[in-house]
């Protein structure tokens, strides 16, 4: 009887508690780099598909404005790269256009063109921003606003991709 048992315990449980706790250090580390390889290949297809959207985005060209619209000195409010990231172009003089995403590199609040004061200006903290370059001037803003780069062909006026200032 008792063999039976020890036998129907064998088949059903195929448990051995003697060696239920034998993990060693190689096994650990086997099994450990195992896990982080099948973490790996399950999110290859999501870098692959994020790295396609980014590069997307930064590729097309989005009209803005005609040149005639924006006089010197004057701005003009549009979305780049879509319609939830507010910018900016200003028209400097005649052939000189720069923009920028508006949202305050402090707490995100809106940044506004101050022509009279010749620079971009956050007015939830009073941070100021130069218009050349986007790099701060005063105020609580650790970073620069990032730039869009703009194409001009045909007296049209194109975002085509959004740089990182490294001031």
């Amino acid at each position: 009887m008792r063999k039976t048992e020890e036998f129907l315990r064998k088949i059903a449980f195929n448990i051995r508690r003697d060696r239920e706790l034998d993990l060693n250090r190689r096994g650990f580390i086997a099994s450990t780099l195992s896990l982080m390889g099948v973490f790996f290949v399950s999110s290859t297809p999501l870098i692959a598909l994020s790295g396609n959207r980014e590069e997307e985005a930064h590729e097309s060209e989005v009209f803005i404005a005609n040149t005639d619209d924006i006089k010197i000195g004057e701005s003009f409010g549009f979305s780049y790269p879509d319609e939830n990231d507010p910018a900016l172009v200003i028209r400097l003089s005649e052939n000189e256009y720069r923009a920028y995403n508006i949202k305050c590199t402090h707490l995100m609040c809106p940044v506004f063109w101050e022509p009279e004061e010749g620079h971009l200006e956050c007015p939830c903290h009073h941070g100021f921003f130069n218009v050349d370059d986007g790099s701060v001037i005063a105020g609580p803003p650790q970073r620069a606003l990032p730039s869009i780069d703009l194409k001009i062909k045909n007296n049209k006026i194109y975002a085509v991709g959004i740089s990182q200032a490294q001031h």
